[in-house]
């Protein structure tokens, strides 16, 4: 399905959604962790990809602090308005969401560029860190948007600088002993709630499952952040559903093939740092 359906999705559901993501506590934690894993600094300036509501804007802000910079882009529009009310709540003046498509994100690293957020604007130069929670098992292409994220953040980069980071993070089957028993009600809970597929046509082979489309998504996504920043580490949290890959990019941007492991079932896997071969 095309992206204006997806947007169109999250747009009807925009205050379900916000609910499952401001106050479940398992995905607060969840988010907390991913904030920790991106681990900006104080004056970073960050792009979370796929905002959705800004469950994640104000975990941003507190690390990078009044002098950085928090930018949340979103193709839904009614996600992307409970996001600008949570701002105007919280009178942030150094957080800010617009409508763009993540996989074609409207900022340029190493030249001013400006992102429109409703009336506000704000001018980039360097990005420092990109976050996707959530985002890239609807994307056609997610190795593609890793890559895209990964040249944003170390176009502005000098050697001597410290490197820009990406992390993304989101749910496929477990590799678990305990998770696996509990793989087929995961799968019925995907194959209930998935939402129309994002970034145009979906290409899957005809007979794909929702969760075995989940499950490739997401494995090609954290895989190629690992071959993109040498110190890519892997954390899988909830008996293995969840996971968090996060890394460095350098400033020339020198892919490594790395190969987190896979199951059976292509699903991606790794216990807290980098996998060579199989499980």
């Amino acid at each position: 399905m095309s992206g204006r359906e997806a947007a169109a999705f999250y747009t009807r559901y925009a205050d379900w959604y916000d609910r499952i993501a401001s106050d479940t506590p398992l995905v607060g934690r969840l988010r907390e962790r991913v904030v920790d894993a991106l681990d900006p600094h104080r004056g970073d300036v960050v792009v979370e990809m796929g905002c959705g509501t800004g469950a994640n804007l104000g975990l941003l802000r507190e690390r990078v602090g009044p002098g950085g910079t928090v930018i949340g882009l979103d193709v839904s529009t009614g996600v992307l308005t409970r996001a600008r009310e949570r701002i105007d709540r919280a009178d942030w003046e150094n957080v800010h969401v617009a409508r763009a498509d993540a996989t074609r994100p409207p900022l340029r690293s190493g030249a001013p560029s400006r992102a429109t957020a409703g009336a506000t604007g704000v001018e980039v130069r360097d990005v420092d860190g990109v976050l996707a929670t959530f985002l890239t098992g609807m994307l056609d292409d997610p190795a593609g948007a890793v890559d895209d994220w990964c040249r944003l953040v170390a176009a502005g980069s000098l050697e001597s600088a410290p490197a820009g980071r990406v992390c993304v993070a989101g749910l496929a089957r477990s590799t678990r002993p305990v998770g696996r028993l509990l793989n087929p009600l995961f799968a019925a809970g995907v194959r209930t709630a998935a939402p129309p597929s994002a970034g145009g046509h979906t290409r899957r082979p005809p007979s794909e499952s929702a969760v075995e489309r989940l499950d490739r998504r997401a494995l090609a996504a954290h895989r190629r952040v690992h071959d993109r920043c040498p110190d890519a580490r892997t954390t899988q949290l909830f008996a293995g559903f969840a996971r968090i890959t996060a890394g460095s990019v350098p400033a020339n941007d020198d892919a490594a093939d790395v190969d987190i492991g896979t199951d059976a079932d292509g699903n991606a896997d790794a216990d807290g740092g980098r996998r060579h071969g199989g499980h």
